[in-house]
């Protein structure tokens, strides 16, 4: 636990929920009340607990952007509250957050780790514990008494599920790192770094998008209304795709919202075969939740983040929302991540790519070994392995190497610290490669070496 929080608890039987906030203490609760939930209310995938961090709030509250119990109300983290309250309950419980946390605000002045924009407008909180991230996802829910637990990584649903999970960072976290493999911290005697999912709660459809269209309005000024959306590839769980979004846009550290989406990978090895299946079969409903995205986020630029075989999910739904003559896509940066496609195909519908973009830009490695089992198993050159080297007409394509033999080093774009800083710098400037410091021109295309200083 963390300073400054509130803990949500449901009793789904009594229909009803118990919140407990917490000042300077973690420990000990200086307040706490018990509501019956709103008829009809959704309580689907309220994690039991679930922890609403304050802390953002009562920097908020220091810095003069929220000045009364109104503007409390509106503020993000009690979506849930609000989806789940009647507004007699839910108002009153605000308005005694709200001077509870006034009442402290002498006393944390000295806030560590908040940033402000140039305005003094509080954005991002690199020292933030729990980070929301938004996502949707064809996976099956599983029940359990009415109350979704989980998500199936063995079947499919027939639509959509939209929400927000909150994802935990350890202060030990490094840039780069979802959590030491346990036998490295064994050796060296290490705390666990590992990031965690601590809750996850469903939303409806309508109330997914008018929340989020809401967050990016009135949280970040214009110009920063940024959009990053993270498509996995396989052998992705549910909470490993919640983990890795997490992950970079809290080490990115550029305004915007964090979103992913989940296709149905099985989440092993062995069950490569089926989520090539599974990933064709989610293409209906990547196109729908990126067509929506792009008509119903309100993001000024929404950056896309494609990883390994979500490459070919991504591709394929590009083509059926020009086969439904759908609008095309309104994209800002789009980050083809160790694709394990086929390079003609890539190749083909790269070409045929009708949706605006400011950039693409195509990451390879020669040290990526699970592209490579792919090229062997598919006795066809596959665009995330080198060589050859894909190259592209209006695509710059970046070969990143220097992994380490026990690095398998799939997941790079993400993990490798230069590749992160490249990507910022990226989205921050919009200057192609030739013009940003770390690639470095080599041949056709460019290279990053992640041993260099």
């Amino acid at each position: 636990m963390k300073p400054f929080h509130l803990q949500v608890r449901l009793d789904a039987r009594a229909g009803a929920l118990t919140c407990q906030w917490f000042g300077p203490s973690a420990i000990d609760a200086v307040g706490s009340a018990r509501y019956a939930l709103r008829m009809g209310a959704d309580a689907t995938l309220v994690p039991d607990p679930c922890l609403i961090d304050l802390q953002p709030l009562l920097a908020e509250i220091a810095a003069g952007a929220i000045t009364d119990a109104d503007g409390f109300q509106a503020a993000d983290e009690f979506l849930m509250l609000r989806d789940l309250l009647a507004d007699n309950d839910f108002e009153p419980l605000c308005e005694t957050l709200y001077h509870f946390l006034w009442r402290e605000v002498p006393r944390s002045l000295a806030l560590e780790g908040v940033q402000r924009s140039v305005d003094g407008k509080v954005w991002i909180d690199p020292d933030r514990r729990l980070v929301r991230v938004w996502f949707a996802t064809d996976r099956k829910p599983v029940q359990f008494d009415d109350i979704v637990e989980r998500f199936n990584s063995e079947e499919s649903a027939e639509c959509l599920t939209y929400g927000v999970c909150n994802v935990f960072i350890p202060e030990s976290h490094k840039p780069g790192s979802t959590g030491t493999a346990w036998w490295r911290r064994w050796i060296r005697l290490e705390a666990d770094d590992s990031l965690r999912v601590h809750g996850i709660h469903a939303l409806p459809r309508d109330v997914f998008w008018a929340g989020l269209a809401h967050k990016l309005k009135t949280w970040w000024n214009p110009g920063q209304r940024n959009m990053f959306v993270l498509i996995h590839g396989f052998n992705v769980s549910f909470e490993e795709a919640a983990v890795r979004a997490a992950q970079v846009g809290y080490d990115l550290k550029v305004p915007g919202e964090m979103a992913f989406y989940s296709w149905p990978s099985h989440g092993s090895v062995p069950a490569y075969s089926a989520d090539e299946s599974t990933i064709t079969a989610s293409v209906p409903h990547i196109a729908q939740f990126l067509h929506e995205l792009s008509e119903r986020s309100g993001a000024e630029r929404i950056h896309l983040f494609v990883h390994s075989m979500g490459n070919r999910g991504f591709l394929r739904a590009l083509e059926r929302l020009v086969a439904d003559r759908r609008p095309n896509l309104r994209l800002g940066q789009v980050f083809f991540c160790a694709p394990d496609e086929d390079v003609r195909t890539f190749k083909d519908a790269v070409n045929r790519y009708p949706h605006e973009f400011e950039r693409r830009t195509l990451f390879v490695s020669p040290d990526d070994q699970a592209v490579f089992l792919s090229q062997w198993k598919h006795k066809h050159s596959r665009v995330g392995y080198v060589p050859p080297v894909t190259v592209v007409d209006g695509v710059e394509t970046i070969e990143v190497g220097g992994f380490g033999l026990l690095d398998l080093g799939h997941g790079y774009f993400a993990s490798a610290k230069l590749v992160i800083e490249d990507i910022r710098e990226a989205i921050e400037t919009g200057k192609p490669a030739g013009e940003r410091t770390i690639p470095r021109a080599f041949e056709n295309h460019f290279a990053i070496d992640i041993r260099q200083p």
